[in-house]
């Protein structure tokens, strides 16, 4: 019977974390995505804490001990010649990125957009 019940708790667990991947993958709030789908945030974040536990239990004890630094890939950044804007001038178009924000303002040239663009594209 202890079988039984650790595999259950197994695969509560696989289906917590990937509700949990499909909240943090979302564009809503905590909150907002748990409404959505009918589940208490409290148990929401019980079932983060477990699934963040049982991560951690099965880290190599290596990569317990090394700086966070260590794990990250560096940042890679691309050079862009980007022309002053004229002072006083305010952004005529904003586009809100995960990842950047991009003000273009009236008057901007058509490669420096085309450039900005060009890089967005790589790093999103």
């Amino acid at each position: 019977m202890d079988k039984v019940k650790a595999v259950k708790a197994q695969l509560r667990l696989q289906q917590w974390a990937e509700r949990i991947s499909e909240c943090q993958a979302s564009s809503m709030t905590v909150v907002a995505w748990c409404e959505a789908h009918d589940i208490n945030v409290k148990t929401y974040y019980y079932w983060l804490r477990k699934v963040r536990e049982a991560t951690v239990e099965n880290l190599p004890v290596s990569a317990m001990h090394m700086p966070a630094e260590a794990h990250q890939e560096p940042a890679h950044f691309k050079k862009l010649e980007v022309q002053s804007p004229l002072p006083g001038m305010q952004a005529a178009v904003i586009i809100h990125l995960p990842q950047a924000i991009v003000e273009v303002t009236s008057g901007t040239d058509q490669q420096t957009v085309e450039a900005v663009l060009m890089a967005l594209k790589s790093v999103c």
